[in-house]
């Protein structure tokens, strides 16, 4: 995997579903947070669905949505599973959502599902699922789910080896 680095640089996506607006302030702040480390970009659904090369050549992939009726939202889900059966392999990635406050088997995730379907496409996962708790179907964002974005982000980069400036020293040079 070292030399497909060398041979054409680092390449991450950012790939989000989002019908309130609150997973698209997580999906910019992890693209945030990834773009200081790496060359990154933040890609809505309906920008995948249309374009079949967006979801190619990466070494490092964040997917995230709504958790809807248990699970995936249905244009995540479309275009994940039109994917080839091996269109994600060697590529490390890591799935969040958002979702009500209470316990998965409750609220369900679509963070979980993703990750499986990922898996199902060859992908690596880095990191556990993450998930980031909206008041009431249509939002806000809790307090402090921001930061905890930021957090999560830092450690998927971690886990995932990818090396560069690390975001709280680029912040700290601003």
């Amino acid at each position: 995997m070292g030399q497909r680095h060398e041979a054409r640089g680092v390449n991450a996506l950012v790939l989000y579903d989002s019908r309130y607006g609150n997973t698209e302030r997580i999906a910019e702040t992890v693209a945030l947070v990834v773009q200081l480390a790496m060359p990154t970009r933040l890609a809505t659904v309906e920008e995948a669905a249309e374009d079949g090369e967006l979801l190619r050549d990466l070494d490092l992939l964040l997917v995230g949505g709504p958790t809807h009726r248990h699970g995936i939202s249905d244009p995540l889900e479309a275009v994940l599973t039109a994917l080839d059966p091996r269109a994600l392999d060697d590529v490390r990635a890591a799935t969040f959502d958002t979702r009500l406050h209470g316990m998965r088997l409750v609220t369900g995730s679509a963070a979980v599902r993703l990750g499986r379907l990922l898996r199902r496409r060859g992908a690596w996962l880095v990191s556990p699922p993450a998930s980031f708790v909206v008041d009431g179907t249509v939002g806000p964002l809790r307090d402090g789910e921001i930061e905890h974005a930021r957090a999560w982000t830092e450690d998927v980069l971690r886990c995932a080896g990818v090396r560069g400036r690390a975001p709280s020293e680029a912040a700290a040079a601003r």
